[in-house]
C-alpha cells in the first residue's frame, strides 16, 4: 500500500470518527427524528395498501392520521397514568418483593435446600434491578414528552412519501443510472422487515396482555405495549420486556407466580421469536446475526434506547450506502449473511 493510500485511508477514519462523535453529540435533536421514522414506516403499508384497495388518497391519509392521533393520545395517557401510579406504589412493592424472597429461602431451606442469604442478594440484587427497571420507564416517559413534534414530523413524513417516487426517477434522469431499481429493493425490504415485525411484535403484545391478566399482574396493557416495542430491539428486546412484570408480580403475588410470569415470557419467545419470525421473514434482512448484535451495541452507544429500537434498519441503511459505491461495496459483503454468487 503507497503512501497516498495509507494517507487517505487515515482521512476516511478521522472523519468517520468526527461524524460519529457529530451525530452522539446531536442525539437529542436526532432521536425524535428517528421515532418519526420509525411510525412512518409503520403507518407507510397500510397507508398504501388503503390507496391499492381504491380508497382515494385523501381519503385514506385522514383515515391513518386518525388512527394515529387516537393511538398517540390513548398511549400516552394510559402510559404516564400507569407509570405515576407504579413510582407511586415503588418503595412498598420493593419491600414486598425482598419478603417474598426471603419467604422461598425459608420454604426451600424446610426442604433441605440451604442458599447463603447474604451470597444470594448480593448475587441478584434485586433493589438495583427494580430500581434501573423504573428508570428506563421514566426515561420512556420523557420520550412521551416529544409526541407532538413527532406526531407533526410523521404527518409531513407521511405527506412527503406521495411523492418521493417522482423525485427518485428525476434523480435517475438526470445520470444515475439504476438508482431508482435499488431504492425500489431496500425499500420493499425494509417495508417488508416493518410490516412482518410489527405483526409478530402485534402478536407478542397481545399474549403478554393476555397472560398477565390471566394471573391478576398490574398494568398488563402497559407491559404489553412494552413487550409489542421492545420487540423490535433484536437479541435482548424481550429479555428487557420480560423484567418488569416478573419484578411486579414477585412482589404482589410471591415468588411461584414470578416463575409462571418468566416461564410463559420464555414460551411466547420462543414460538414468536424463534419459530414464528424466522418462518416469516426468510432472509430477506441479508445481515449476519454478528452485524445484528453488534449494531445494536454500536447504535445503542450513539443514540440510546431509540438507537437500539432502530439497530436493524440502520444497518441496513448504512450497508445499502455502502453497496452503492464499488470503492465501499467490498464493507457491505462483510455486512452480508452470504456471499452471493455471479
Amino acid at each position: 500500500m503507497g503512501a497516498p493510500s495509507i494517507y487517505r485511508t487515515v482521512v476516511v477514519l478521522a472523519a468517520l470518527v468526527i461524524f460519529i462523535a457529530g451525530i452522539k453529540a446531536a442525539a437529542p435533536l436526532i432521536v425524535p427524528f428517528m421515532l418519526s421514522v420509525f411510525i412512518a414506516l409503520l403507518l407507510s403499508p397500510p397507508l398504501h395498501l388503503l390507496i391499492k384497495k381504491g380508497v382515494p388518497k385523501p381519503v385514506a391519509f385522514i383515515v391513518i392520521i386518525v388512527f394515529m392521533l387516537a393511538l398517540f393520545i390513548s398511549l400516552t395517557g394510559l402510559i404516564s397514568t400507569h407509570i405515576a401510579d407504579l413510582f407511586a406504589k415503588s418503595e412498598t412493592w420493593q419491600q414486598a418483593m425482598m419478603q417474598n424472597l426471603q419467604k422461598w429461602l425459608v420454604q426451600l431451606h424446610d426442604w433441605g435446600i440451604t442458599i447463603d442469604k447474604e451470597a444470594f442478594f448480593e448475587f441478584l440484587q434485586p433493589q438495583k434491578v427494580f430500581s434501573f427497571t423504573l428508570s428506563l420507564l421514566k426515561n420512556s416517559t420523557a420520550i412521551l414528552s416529544n409526541s407532538f413534534l413527532i406526531f407533526f414530523t410523521v404527518l409531513f413524513m407521511l405527506i412527503e412519501s406521495f411523492h418521493i417516487k417522482d423525485k427518485i426517477a428525476y434523480i435517475e434522469k438526470s445520470g444515475t443510472s439504476g438508482f431508482a431499481e435499488r431504492i425500489d429493493a431496500f425499500t420493499e425490504r425494509l417495508n417488508h422487515y416493518f410490516t412482518l415485525k410489527a405483526v409478530t411484535s402485534a402478536l407478542t403484545g397481545i399474549w403478554i396482555i393476555a397472560v398477565l391478566y390471566w394471573f391478576d399482574i398490574p398494568y398488563p396493557i402497559l407491559w404489553g405495549v412494552g413487550g409489542f416495542v421492545l420487540n423490535f430491539i433484536p437479541v435482548i428486546g424481550s429479555i428487557i420486556a420480560a423484567v418488569p412484570p416478573v419484578l411486579i408480580a414477585l412482589a404482589t403475588h410471591g415468588f411461584a407466580d414470578a416463575i409462571w410470569v418468566a416461564g410463559w415470557f420464555l414460551v411466547i419467545n420462543t414460538v414468536i421469536g424463534n419459530l414464528l419470525e424466522p418462518k416469516l421473514m426468510g432472509k430477506g434482512l441479508e445481515l449476519s446475526e454478528l452485524v445484528v448484535f453488534l449494531s445494536l451495541v454500536f447504535w445503542g452507544w450513539v443514540f440510546g434506547k431509540v438507537g437500539m429500537l432502530l439497530a436493524v434498519p440502520l444497518t441496513m441503511i448504512v450497508k445499502f450506502a455502502l453497496e452503492t459505491s464499488e470503492s465501499t461495496k467490498w464493507i457491505g459483503v462483510l455486512l452480508s449473511d452470504s456471499v452471493k454468487k455471479r
